[in-house]
């Protein structure tokens, strides 16, 4: 059984649709015992909806874009360091 931590986990291979079978199965069955999970999981579909519809409509400006490029490079770095 999945528990809300392992669940959290999950969600966005979940949403994508790439989880196993048997793992998908799993999360959807802990999903029918508890709600704070589904709730979770609705408010991640619509957050990850809106931020999708919103970047696709606007032009992030250059200097944002380099900032934001080396946030990422930056913690993947402190990532693979650890």
């Amino acid at each position: 059984m999945i528990c809300c931590r392992e669940c959290l986990e999950l969600l966005n291979d979940y949403i994508d649709g790439t989880l196993d079978g048997g793992v998908r199965d799993s999360l959807e069955e802990h999903f029918k015992d508890c709600p704070p999970c589904i709730s979770f999981l609705n408010t991640y579909k619509s957050t990850t909806e809106v931020a999708s519809k919103t970047l696709s409509e606007i032009e992030i400006p250059e200097v944002v874009q380099v900032k934001l490029r080396e946030f990422v490079t930056r913690t993947l770095k402190k990532k693979e360091g650890s």
